[in-house]
């Protein structure tokens, strides 16, 4: 070998011991997140504004026999389950997770005597129900909102408390460091000839570590009775001490927000108070082109045979910042969803979306 290729052959060596590593590329890290109303099972309003007592204990007779009629641990629960099988969500935020309990046979004082029996518990039923198909989630906050009693005409109190709920997937990666919850100070209070029903509303809140990446996902429903209590609510929510008010991580907030971003069915104040405060409404942003269409059944017995009712979108998932995402997925919209019985999962649809944390 000449002395002029050896000297070339020792420069390309050295350039090539010297020059330094291509930088390695951050590892993609994605989140699939849920929000699910499902559904508590009879029309609440039906008794509501009703103020001959008589006239009122025969309608909450007929919620409590829909409540019993639209069958979540026997149906529902078991439909829900298979959503997230078919989607592997890592954090759901449930809504509407009734805990229904009636009194004895005789006693019909409302809240005075408080009713004990549990009837039906949706979050055990529903965790039945994941279990059986080998889906493995923990609970990782539950908060109490409405608690709401009253008597019946077959002679006893039904009492209904509502429930908010995260659910966490069990899987390595995933970690969860704090969890909180509260109640909106803004509520509605409902005359009726068993005493005044107080609508309460309120969020339930984690902090989690994905793969070394931090976020915090936040689960709300807002009131769907009157807007003013509703936009108070989500005036909370973005408030100085809210749960959307962190530093540092992205925060994700789902829910049931009963505002309609378009308008059609609700006006759209809330979701206009969540985005002054900073987020971002992901589906159009992720889904451009698909309506995500979410809301509701007409029927409040889950008789309808078709999704004609999912004309609008209040069931919303938002990011700050504005997170990118590879896919979504509206569930339990179409009347393939339903059980051989013809119920469908809830009156709302769940929607799906995988986010890329940052």
């Amino acid at each position: 070998m000449s002395q002029r290729i050896r000297i070339l052959t020792t420069a390309i060596a050295m350039l090539t011991v010297a020059a330094p590593a291509a930088e390695a590329q951050p590892r993609e890290v994605e989140v699939t997140v849920m929000s699910r109303n499902i559904y508590l099972g009879g029309n609440i309003f039906h008794p509501i504004g009703e103020q001959d007592p008589v006239a009122f204990h025969r309608k909450t007779g007929e919620l409590w026999a829909e409540v019993q009629k639209t069958d979540f641990p026997g149906t529902r629960a078991a439909l829900l389950a298979r959503e997230v099988k078919r989607t592997a969500p890592d954090l759901i935020g449930l809504q509407e997770v009734a805990l229904w309990r009636r009194g004895p046979d005789g006693v019909t004082d409302g809240a005075t005597t408080p009713a004990t029996t549990v009837v039906y518990d949706f979050l055990r039923s529903y965790r039945r129900q994941l279990k059986r198909l080998g889906l493995r989630y923990t609970v990782a906050v539950v908060q109490r909102e409405a608690d709401i009693e009253a008597p019946i005409d077959k002679g006893y109190d039904v009492r209904l408390t509502m429930r908010d709920v995260i659910l966490v997937k069990k899987r390595p990666d995933l970690r969860i460091t704090k969890s909180s919850r509260a109640n909106y100070d803004a509520d509605i209070g409902v005359p009726t000839p068993s005493g005044t029903l107080t609508s309460t509303r309120g969020w339930t809140a984690v902090d989690g570590e994905l793969r070394g990446r931090k976020f915090r996902f936040v689960n709300t429903h807002l009131e769907s009775a009157a807007p003013a209590p509703r936009n108070a609510q989500a005036a909370e929510l973005v408030a100085r001490g809210g749960p959307l008010r962190v530093a540092g991580k992205p925060v994700i907030l789902v829910g049931d927000m009963n505002s309609d971003p378009n308008g059609k069915e609700s006006d759209a104040d809330a979701v206009r108070t969540i985005k002054r405060g900073g987020l971002f409404d992901l589906w159009p942003r992720i889904m451009s082109g698909n309506p995500g269409f979410s809301c509701c059944l007409n029927s409040s017995d889950l008789s309808d045979t078709t999704g004609a009712g999912f004309d609008h979108r209040i069931d919303l998932i938002f990011s700050k910042p504005a997170l990118k995402g590879s896919g979504g997925k509206v569930v339990g919209k179409k009347p393939s969803d339903r059980a051989p019985n013809g119920l469908w999962p809830s009156d709302h649809a769940g929607v799906v979306l995988t986010l890329r944390l940052p």
